[in-house]
């Protein structure tokens, strides 16, 4: 049986990393996390977005390339908390929508991006975490990044729309909706293993 790849998906504060740590864990996955923490554009990127867009968007997108490749590489079942292609679809375009990305920029940018597509193998299910704007917002103040919590409301409320958009024309694996509102991952050992039976339904069916 090949190796399965799983991906998160969901808007900041969403819970994807909860997610990846505690299905990881519970499923024998190997997790795979989003490069925050010691991503040297971020900081930078909500102080100025426009002059660091470009850079932050490029960063981010190698480093899901890297991930990806390590998964197939690795031959071994594995679970990354963002996809690559809110990369593109979700925070790029945003960026671009809203003048903080150039046309030029832009376009180079999806030129690398479906350059990479070629060379990756699609994931065999995505999770969207379907959270409102005030969940986020939430989760956000309780995690305590400043640098998070300066951002203005109308821009996490583009990246909904934007989310629900893509979401609904979603075609790149099986899917799986969770609702992020109502469902805690940590808190609710029930809800965890509902979640790993549809999980495992999903990728394991026509095995």
């Amino acid at each position: 049986m090949s190796a399965k790849m799983i991906v998160l998906a969901g808007n900041v504060g969403a819970g994807k990393s909860t997610y990846t740590r505690i299905l990881s864990e519970k499923m024998n996955f190997l997790p795979y996390y989003e490069s925050v923490d010691d991503n040297p554009f971020l900081e930078d990127f909500y102080y100025d977005q426009k002059q660091w867009s470009y850079h932050l968007q490029t960063y981010f997108l190698f480093h899901r390339f890297k991930s990806i490749k390590k998964i197939i590489e690795s031959g071994k079942n594995a679970i990354l908390d963002r996809t690559i292609y809110e990369d593109a679809e979700i925070f790029a375009k945003n960026l671009h929508l809203t003048g903080k990305m150039t046309d030029k920029e832009y376009s180079a940018y999806r030129d690398i991006f479906y350059t990479m597509l070629e060379f990756i193998k699609k994931p065999d299910l995505t999770i969207y975490i379907d959270t409102n704007v005030e969940t986020i917002k939430n989760r956000i103040a309780k995690r305590g990044r400043k640098m998070e919590m300066q951002v203005p409301d109308d821009y996490w409320k583009q990246l909904d729309r934007l989310y629900k958009l893509w979401i609904s024309k979603y075609n790149h694996s099986n899917l799986l909706i969770v609702d992020g509102n109502k469902n805690d991952i940590v808190e609710h050992e029930n809800f965890v293993d509902e979640l790993i039976e549809k999980i495992e339904n999903k990728i394991y069916k026509n095995a």
